[in-house]
């Protein structure tokens, strides 16, 4: 999904109401009313608040290439692994609604939603495997635990962290419990770890 920056501002916008109001209780007359639009201008970038929340995924799609970009120049592959994990939960952090979006089970019903997360997912999951395997490799990533196994491990307890922060209104600090929560990972994974 191509986004023109009058869209990406629209879908940011999109998701600080979603923070102030919640998901289900935002609609396209109070985006509009937000941008000073009327509901004909908004539906000129949208069709409507479905394609808005797809522009949410893409645009989280979009931050995740990025990092994991970032990420390719760290030579030591549990550290860009770590940099990778820090930098989505910094991201949820900075953009609470993006849980509200990415995590909602009902758009999750939805195909073509569900085909974007389904994307971003194969994305992560292929940048992470060969992280692993330069780390296994390297030594620095205990073998005999299987790519998928870790990943999942990773992925999932970042997902499962976020989830329960949503769940938690937001009490804690995702940064700061993200970064505590991949020492564990670490302590885990990393052979040689020793806590700096």
């Amino acid at each position: 999904m191509n986004l023109s920056q009058r869209q990406k501002d629209i879908i940011r916008e999109t998701l600080s109401l979603m923070a102030e109001k919640g998901l289900g209780a935002v609609t396209m007359k109070e985006i509009a009313k937000r941008f000073h639009v009327t509901d004909a201008a908004l539906y000129k970038h949208f069709k409507g608040k479905k394609e808005i929340l797809s522009g949410v995924a893409a645009l989280f799609e979009e931050d995740a290439k990025k990092a994991l970009q970032a990420v390719t120049g760290i030579a030591h592959p549990v550290r860009a692994i770590r940099a990778f994990f820090v930098n989505r939960c910094d991201s949820f952090a900075e953009t609470p609604a993006l849980a509200l979006v990415l995590f909602n089970q009902e758009l999750l019903n939805d195909d073509s939603f569900a085909a974007q997360q389904k994307n971003m997912m194969e994305l992560h999951r292929n940048a992470i495997h060969s992280l692993i395997k330069k780390g296994q490799d390297q030594g620095v990533i205990r073998p005999e635990i299987a790519m998928e196994h870790l990943f999942t491990m990773i992925m999932g307890g970042l997902r499962l962290m976020v989830h329960q922060w949503k769940m938690k209104k937001y009490s804690f600090d995702l940064s700061r419990e993200g970064r505590a929560f991949w020492d564990s990972i670490e302590a885990l994974i990393n052979p040689g770890y020793e806590k700096s």
